[in-house]
């Protein structure tokens, strides 16, 4: 686990860009505290510093293919590289390092660009090829591993943080309407945008490349496919379930440093812990709860599933000192404003790990998405079916109701493409946004790229809903604060349910099957029956939201920077915070 930085010069790399790729390095040290380096020619530099996790003794980035005619730097892991380096080797191809990174410089030297759909694992890298003067950048199918890019008057800088292209690279301007998004919703639901203009991301499953005839050329590589091909009965989809998550499981075990496990009382970390333990003899757990007495404290309940599996136990303990001293050090390394409140826990979570040694963290994110978890949504995809498939087909109702009936549905599907009843079905993140920003955003009209979940191949609304969730809230909110945050603490986030091989079995199962009943997470649930105690699949779905007051005595004493109106709610303090550090 790394942070990357490369630049490709318009012209010819010289001084001061080397001397802003080592200020880069400098300033995400965190990322990767163990070693760091800078390599370049007349076109291409590259800024790699490296957290050891696999091929901790010759691990060394940039690392080249055989000739030196490709070079390659990588944040992230790889899976399935050791079935991939014998599938290499077999075909003549030589290997200098034991990082799992290397395989693809020599996937690419075998498929040229087609090779990143061959990757399991969560990734961002940066790889240029020498003769060709040609940098080929991607990012993993889930998108949990960040890449931002900025292009230039002198040339294309990409990097592991906004903050570095902001810094030593970029002219910035706010982008005020994917600041109105996180005010709405607490996070940005933009896939390609930041809240600074001339800065992007490369999008989760896609990949760029850039030459002196083209600057920055995406495309994606992977693709959702909803097309229920699976033809077992529901037993046998129980069974592989478990088996795919078993194997997800074993290959995040991978690593040559202490791994440990969070876990809440709830179904998806119970699930990884329980299966952690299958592998591994001496399994470590992390909990938290709040000091005094707060419905959303699972210790108890966790500590109950450890002592009974055979875990051992570790918890902290969070109160309101905890968050107000943690602020301006959780906003500094969150690099894009967020307004979500589980930020403080995780901090205090990723903090006490490091302190005990671990390096690498497996979580339960994920396991909501894949398998129907959030009610709300599932009883608004079940209406909006029921419109489509019932109500438009039915002779008692007139043709003039049907079309009042399509216009509702259109405008629930395209409100300004906004997708904004998504977010929550319920409006639980359907925050107030700043008059002023309002205003700012919408004289900007900025034009930006936001999940298309509407348009998805699916005959279900349920697929389509969380398709979006998949790809806004998970990538962008979960998976982005998980990075962000453990990596400020030289943490490496591991999580099994983003595993593309369940992900995409899941996705050829009949609706019958991977939502039975209606029921969220049945399918899961069943398929963990004698690997997770019956009391953990029986328990209702609890949150981890901080109590009101440690949030609101934040609020009260911030006082505004940029926007003139004091903030209300937290999203609002967060945007008023980045858009100040401008």
């Amino acid at each position: 686990m790394c942070g990357i930085t490369a630049f490709f010069s318009f012209t010819t790399i010289d001084k001061p860009v080397l001397d802003k790729l080592s200020l880069c390095n400098a300033a995400m040290l965190y990322r990767g505290p163990n070693e760091q380096d800078i390599w370049n020619d007349e076109k291409v530099a590259l800024a790699h510093v490296r957290l050891s996790i696999i091929g901790v003794a010759n691990g060394h980035q940039p690392i080249f293919n055989e000739d030196k005619s490709i070079v390659l730097i990588c944040n992230g892991e790889i899976y399935n590289y050791i079935s991939l380096k014998k599938e290499l080797e077999s075909k003549g191809h030589s290997f200098a390092t034991l990082s799992d990174c290397e395989v693809i410089l020599h996937l690419y030297e075998t498929y040229g660009d087609n090779f990143n759909a061959q990757l399991e694992g969560m990734f961002a890298y940066c790889l240029y090829d020498i003769k060709k003067q040609k940098l080929i950048t991607g990012r993993d199918i889930a998108g949990k591993k960040p890449l931002y890019y900025a292009v230039l008057s002198e040339g294309i800088v990409f990097s592991s943080e906004v903050k570095v292209i902001k810094s030593y690279f970029s002219t910035n301007t706010l982008n005020f309407e994917v600041l109105r998004q996180v005010q709405k919703y607490s996070y940005a639901i933009a896939t390609g945008d930041t809240y600074i203009q001339a800065i992007k991301k490369i999008p989760h499953a896609s990949f760029s490349t850039s030459s002196q005839s083209e600057n920055v050329t995406l495309k994606k590589y992977s693709e959702r496919n909803f097309k229920a091909t699976f033809e077992g009965d529901y037993q046998e989809a129980c069974n592989e379930v478990k088996r795919l998550l078993f194997s997800a499981v074993e290959k995040r075990l991978m690593s040559e440093v202490p791994i440990g496990v969070l876990l809440s009382a709830g179904v998806d970390s119970s699930a990884i812990a329980a299966v952690t333990r299958e592998f591994r003899e001496n399994v470590s757990v992390i909990s938290a709860g709040y000091k005094g007495v707060f419905s959303v404290d699972e210790r108890k309940e966790a500590k109950r599933f450890s002592d009974d599996m055979g875990l051992i136990w570790n918890e902290i303990e969070l109160d309101s000192n905890d968050f107000s001293s943690s602020l301006e050090d959780i906003l500094e390394h969150l690099d894009e404003p967020n307004g979500d409140v589980a930020m403080f826990a995780q901090w205090a979570i990723y903090k006490k790990a490091k302190n005990m040694g671990f390096k690498v963290l497996l979580s339960g994110n994920g396991g909501d998405e894949l398998f129907y978890g959030y009610k709300p949504h599932n009883q608004y995809a079940e209406s909006l079916q029921w419109i489509r498939d019932y109500y438009l087909n039915d002779i008692r109702f007139s043709a003039k109701s049907k079309l009042k009936a399509i216009v509702k549905e259109i405008l629930f599907f395209n409100r300004n493409t906004k997708s904004d009843f998504l977010v929550n079905a319920k409006k639980t993140y359907d925050f107030p946004v700043f008059n002023e920003l309002n205003k700012l955003a919408f004289k900007q009209q900025i034009p930006f790229e936001r999940i298309d979940w509407h348009r998805v191949d699916t005959e279900y609304y349920i697929d389509k809903i969380y398709y979006f969730m998949h790809y806004a809230w998970l990538t962008n909110n979960c998976y982005f604060l998980s990075d962000k945050l453990a990596m400020a603490h030289s943490i490496e986030m591991r999580s099994p349910f983003a595993d593309s091989n369940l992900i995409h079995f899941i996705d050829t199962l009949p609706l019958a099957i991977k939502f039975p009943n209606q029921q969220p997470k049945q399918l899961l649930k069943d398929s963990l029956k004698g690997i997770v105690p019956d009391y953990v699949l029986n328990r209702p779905k609890t949150g981890f939201t901080p109590p009101d007051t440690y949030i609101n005595d934040i609020i009260y004493n911030y006082n505004p920077r940029f926007f003139s109106e004091k903030p209300k709610n937290f999203p609002q303090l967060v945007t008023d915070y980045f858009a100040a550090k401008l």
